[in-house]
């Protein structure tokens, strides 16, 4: 039962991280205000890089659990 819910749960961050990233992906940028974009554009790839290393911190977490369920 505890394996279920650590892999059901690390599957669920990860939708949230994916659904972070999709968010970040479709942020709008404002061209008329040089000194906003350039904020917005710090901040989404300051976002997108915490969300890339947390998506392969589950990933490797998943597989861990995955391979002591088997063995």
């Amino acid at each position: 039962v505890m394996y279920k819910l650590d892999i059901e749960l690390l599957h669920y961050i990860n939708e949230l991280l994916h659904d972070r990233e999709r968010l970040l992906d479709e942020r709008e940028i404002d061209s008329s205000d040089y000194e906003l974009n350039f904020v917005l554009k710090q901040e989404t790839e300051y976002e997108m890089n915490v969300v890339t290393k947390g998506q392969k911190i589950i990933s490797k977490l998943i597989e861990e659990q995955i391979d002591q369920w088997k063995n």
